[in-house]
């Protein structure tokens, strides 16, 4: 697992605005710049809080996630 890596996804996806749309709207073209594995790329993709905890991310942050739309 590359925790590191999803903690950079999670701090993108808190601070700007563009990656954010592009992650909802393409995921595979968002995540495609991290080296995340493909449980953790699922988990984002998914946006599942309880799968987003498994990799790693606390419950605020897995619970902040589960609410991009």
């Amino acid at each position: 697992m590359s925790l590191r890596a999803l903690i950079d996804v999670t701090t993108k996806l808190m601070t700007d605005g563009e990656y954010r749309n592009l992650l909802v709207n393409d995921p595979e073209a968002a995540l495609g710049q991290f080296n995340l594995s493909p449980g953790e790329r699922e988990a984002v993709r998914s946006r599942d809080q309880w799968l987003l905890e498994e990799c790693g991310l606390e419950e605020w942050t897995a619970r902040w996630m589960t609410s991009l739309r």
